[in-house]
């Protein structure tokens, strides 16, 4: 895919009104990108979210190949490492998205996969703001808490946020129509471009935003340093990426 170019900048030290640059691989196409890029300040924060970077390895692969395009990287012990002075802030973001909501039955090589690729890319110096099961944790824990060691798989999170997002006092006329109907799912009707940013994004204001930090922070302690990374379930990381793009506000 064909990307405009990222106006990077490769230093010794960073001056304090420059400003603070961050290319984003998001997973999918509209809330990933969406979402991070409201975080944009003109003269402040710059953030590129590259959409439709798909998972684990594929969403690595394209970081890595773009990155050695734009001179961000350099070889390093056999692979690659970010490349000494670069000031630009790289990270992928994506999911492990459970192949099936029955523990028996998950494909336990993606698993691996789901891990690996993310020790690869820390070993790299690419950070990773992974969720598991999917980025809309990080959504969900704007409103709620959820439940300390008992996998959550999508459908969990999907169902809760239709409940919530029906039961959002004085919504505007066509917010109300959409969740009014007896159709209405925030999978279908929410992961639209328009509706997401018309609806969603607004709800997600900095004093929520500091209830899901705290939660996803509760969350994140819950597992040691050891535990695989596909089996931190539910959990997520999208809250360390959220509190870098913040810290330059």
């Amino acid at each position: 895919m064909t990307m405009e170019p990222w106006n990077l900048r490769v230093d010794d030290s960073r001056k304090e009104d420059t400003v603070a640059t961050f290319i984003i691989f998001c997973e999918d196409e509209v809330s990933e990108p969406i979402y991070l890029r409201s975080f944009s300040v003109p003269g402040k924060v710059k953030i590129t979210a590259v959409a439709d970077q798909k998972q684990n390895w594929v969403n690595l692969s394209n970081a890595i190949a773009d990155c050695i395009k734009n001179d961000l990287l350099e070889p390093y012990n056999g692979s690659y490492r970010i490349k000494a002075g670069t000031t630009t802030n790289i990270w992928s973001a994506y999911d492990r998205d459970m192949e099936n909501e029955i523990v028996d039955e998950y494909v336990t090589t993606k698993d691996s996969i789901f891990s690996t690729a993310i020790q690869t890319s820390n070993n790299i110096g690419i950070k990773v703001a992974w969720s598991n099961d999917a980025f809309e944790l990080w959504i969900l824990l704007h409103f709620e808490s959820v439940p300390h060691g008992t996998r959550l798989h999508r459908n969990y999170i999907y169902r809760r946020l239709t409940q919530i997002m029906k039961s959002i006092p004085n919504q505007s006329q066509e917010m109300s129509r959409i969740t009014g109907s007896a159709a209405f799912d925030y999978k279908i009707h929410f992961k639209k471009r328009t509706n997401f940013t018309l609806h969603v994004l607004p709800l997600l204001t900095p004093e929520r935003r500091n209830v899901a930090i705290a939660n996803a922070i509760s969350l994140e302690i819950y597992f040691n340093e050891h535990t695989l990374y596909h089996e931190r379930n539910p959990c997520t990381m999208v809250h360390h990426l959220v509190k870098e793009l913040t810290a330059f506000q």
